[in-house]
């Protein structure tokens, strides 16, 4: 018997990941083989133009770790104007689709189109029809765009990205929020916290840990907890 065809979206076959995020269960759709992306003639040519990396086709471990953090916040029914919250690189929009779920206002972003096809996809399949994305590439100023939350998994995985991404957070977290960046342990990130601290941020870096759950292994890693620095004579507000 000859086997099925794999399903097909935007032209790509893809696969279905399930995630458990407290009680619910999130369930993705993804590039089958993201590995392979490379191979594409026209991701081959944005990486010679651009060296860019199909990174957001993975369910990376900070993503699910990041996702665990998020789905223990208090339901946005709570707060008398909900804060906006902005994932950055979103990928396949795990983390603001938790945030979604628990009624927060959520912009998905990412610099690849597919990307956001992809997460707008998962958002409608997870029971969030129309929420929004954006595409934002880190390196630039968006002067409409302000959130008072914003989350990050996996974008420090080349030192590179470090200081546009702590200049992004600085220009784009509104005064009184906060952000989240997450990553596994990564050799690449240890000088982030250096770095968005000679970008005028207050950070602080803490430890998390993910337990195996279903199909999905333990993740281990570290938030960085960051916020602006406090006017001079004004005390600094203790970080979620």
């Amino acid at each position: 018997m000859a086997e099925a065809a794999p399903q097909m979206f935007q032209r790509y076959p893809v696969v279905t990941h399930e995630v458990c995020v407290g009680r619910q269960t999130i369930r993705l759709l993804a590039p089958m083989g993201a590995e392979k992306l490379l191979e594409r003639p026209a991701v081959a040519k944005r990486f010679e133009r651009d060296e860019y990396m199909p990174y957001w086709a993975e369910l990376w471990p900070a993503s699910l770790l990041l996702a665990a953090e998020v789905g223990r916040w208090s339901p946005a029914a709570g707060h008398p104007q909900p804060p906006r919250v902005l994932e950055l690189g979103c990928g396949l929009g795990l983390v603001g689709i938790v945030a979604a779920s628990l009624g927060y206002p959520v912009i998905l972003s990412d610099y690849d189109d597919d990307a956001l096809a992809f997460a707008a996809e998962n958002a409608r399949r997870n029971g969030l029809p129309g929420l929004p994305t954006r595409r934002v590439d880190w390196r630039e100023s968006h002067a409409d765009l302000r959130a008072e939350r914003i989350l990050a998994a996996d974008v420090l995985y080349e030192t590179r990205h470090h200081r546009p991404v702590a200049e992004f957070i600085r220009t784009h977290l509104a005064g009184t929020g906060f952000a989240w960046v997450c990553d596994p342990d990564r050799v690449t990130a240890d000088g982030f916290e250096t770095v968005a601290r000679h970008c005028g941020l207050s950070v602080e870096t803490r430890t998390a840990r993910r337990p195996k759950d279903g199909s999905q292994g333990a993740v281990s890693g570290r938030v960085f907890h960051i916020r602006h620095k406090p006017a001079l004579g004004v005390p600094s507000r203790a970080a979620l």
